[in-house]
């Protein structure tokens, strides 16, 4: 992979540390921290957790149970970790719907099995590459490999402190609203959609929302 020493688009502490904040105030569903109180081991209650992960996420999967058992069956044979169980995931997942559904992999591997795992969104995505000011090159052409590669290049150069989620949690508001900054007919979330429309009319009404952006609030009303 190439290396990188200068980021295309800066990234500061106070910008992740604002998504610390901006998470915390309920962005994460608490049906995930409520299964894992109920269910610690990986291997209880598999269903379940696919089905409330495909709800609350929209990951689009139709045939969730037939899923669901590919997922339980990959966990108990306790083959794989770090990224290569997303990447087996994907591949399990695959022999039902005959699509690559990479997030829903990771969002389930990160919420119910390793949260050290990044977690893949495709705005999360777009944005990390809009930091690095291009999609890296990498011999392992797998998607999430080259997805945490990309993740552990941002962290390296700008030096912040955060775990996964967290920085995700940027990631996935920043590259929401700069993509529907540039797409405002494109389909976002509903929960984010007003609150951008309000930084946008009025940038000092959403403070936290404004750090987390990096958009400079001073002289605003």
């Amino acid at each position: 992979m190439g290396t990188i020493q200068q980021l295309a688009i800066p990234l500061r502490q106070s910008q992740v540390d604002a998504a610390k904040k901006f998470w915390s105030d309920g962005w994460e569903s608490k049906e995930f921290g409520q299964l894992r109180m109920a269910f610690p081991n990986p291997l209880d209650a598999v269903r379940i957790k696919a089905i409330v992960l495909n709800v609350l996420y929209g990951t689009n999967i139709f045939a969730i149970e037939q899923v669901a058992d590919r997922v339980e069956g990959v966990l108990r044979a306790n083959q794989w970790t770090g990224t290569e169980l997303v990447e087996q995931l994907v591949n399990e997942i695959r022999e039902v719907t005959k699509r690559r559904h990479y997030s829903f992999a990771a969002k389930y591997a990160h919420f119910f099995f390793d949260s050290s795992l990044p977690i893949l969104d495709g705005f999360a995505e777009w944005m990390l590459e809009r930091h690095l000011g291009r999609p890296m090159q990498s011999k392992d052409q797998r998607r999430y490999h080259r997805f945490s590669e990309n993740i552990e290049t941002l962290k390296r150069v700008t030096g912040v402190n955060c775990t996964c989620a967290e920085l995700d949690s940027y990631l996935w508001v920043a590259g929401e609203y700069w993509y529907w900054k540039d797409h405002p007919k494109y389909t976002i979330s509903g929960d984010l959609k007003p609150r951008f429309e309000n930084i946008q009319n009025n940038p000092s009404a959403e403070p936290l929302l404004a750090a987390l952006l990096g958009i400079d609030t001073a002289g605003t009303n």
